[in-house]
C-alpha cells in the first residue's frame, strides 16, 4: 500500500449547514444556484463520466467515499476534480439519496406516473412538463442538470458502458418514492422500482424535449473549470487516503 496526500481544493458547501440531508432550497444561493460541490461535481462528472466505465454502477471505497462526504458535509475545501470519477459519482448519489422527500418530491409520485400512462410520446411529454412545474425550483434546477449529465452519459455507451437504462436503474431509486414506501410490500416496491426507473429512462432520453435548452448545462462550471474558493474558508484540510499500488 501507498498513501496518496489528497490536497484541499476549491469546493466548500458555500453555506453555513451541513450538505447532505438537508432542503434543497435550503442549500442554495440567494440567486438560486445549486451548492457549489454540486455544482462542480456535475461538471467534473460531465467531463470524466462519458469515459469512464460503470459510472454511477462501479462501487468506490467506502472509506474514501465516507471521509470525502465527511470533508463536504463540514464545509472542507476539496478540490473534486483530481478526485476518481467513480467515487464522485457516488458521492452524487448519496447526496440525490439524502434530499427529504427526494429530487421529484414523493408527493408527486403519483402525478409522474399518471403522466407516464399516457399513450403517446407528445402526450407523456405533455404531462412531465406540467408534473415538473410543480417542483420547487432548486429541484427542478436540479434536475435539468442532472438529466442533462445522464443523457451525456448514455450518448457515450461505446465507453461509459451505461445506457441511458443502464443509469435509471442506478439512479431511479434515488430519486423517486412513493409516499407510503415504508408500508410497502416487497412485490409491490418492486413494481415500484421498475415504474419509477422507466420513468427515469424516459426522462434522460427525452430531456430536451421536456426542457428545451434549458437542460445545456450553463449554471455548472466549465469542464476545466473549478469554483472560486468560497469566502470565510479557512486553514487547509489534508485527508491521507491509503490507495493499492
Amino acid at each position: 500500500m501507498r498513501c496518496r496526500l489528497w490536497a484541499p481544493g476549491q469546493a466548500g458547501s458555500g453555506c453555513g449547514r451541513a450538505l447532505f440531508g438537508q432542503p434543497l432550497a435550503a442549500l442554495c444561493g440567494e440567486d438560486g444556484s445549486l451548492p457549489r460541490p454540486i455544482q462542480e461535481l456535475l461538471a467534473v462528472l460531465r467531463r470524466e463520466g462519458p469515459s469512464t466505465e460503470g459510472i454511477f454502477r462501479r462501487a468506490a471505497g467506502g472509506t474514501e467515499l465516507r471521509e470525502l462526504r465527511e470533508a463536504l458535509d463540514r464545509g472542507a475545501r476539496v478540490d473534486l476534480g483530481s478526485q476518481p470519477a467513480l467515487l464522485l459519482a457516488a458521492v452524487l448519489k448519496d447526496f440525490l439519496r439524502s434530499i427529504p422527500d427526494k429530487l421529484l418530491v414523493n408527493n408527486l409520485y403519483e402525478d409522474w406516473m399518471q403522466a407516464m400512462e399516457r399513450t403517446g410520446k407528445e402526450e407523456k411529454l405533455s404531462e412531465l412538463k406540467a408534473v415538473a412545474k410543480k417542483l420547487p425550483a432548486a429541484n427542478l434546477l436540479l434536475l435539468k442538470r442532472l438529466l442533462s449529465l445522464l443523457q451525456h452519459i448514455g450518448h457515450s455507451a461505446a465507453t461509459s458502458r451505461m445506457t441511458t437504462s443502464n443509469l435509471a436503474i442506478c439512479l431511479g431509486p434515488n430519486l423517486l418514492s412513493p409516499p407510503n414506501e415504508d408500508l410497502l410490500p416487497l412485490q409491490a416496491m418492486l413494481e415500484v422500482t421498475e415504474k419509477v426507473n422507466t420513468l427515469v429512462e424516459f426522462m434522460i432520453e427525452y430531456c430536451s424535449d421536456i426542457f428545451g435548452e434549458e437542460v445545456a448545462g450553463r449554471s455548472c462550471p466549465s469542464a476545466g473549470e473549478s469554483p472560486a474558493p468560497m469566502d470565510g474558508a479557512t486553514g487547509a484540510v489534508f485527508l491521507l487516503l491509503a490507495e493499492p499500488l
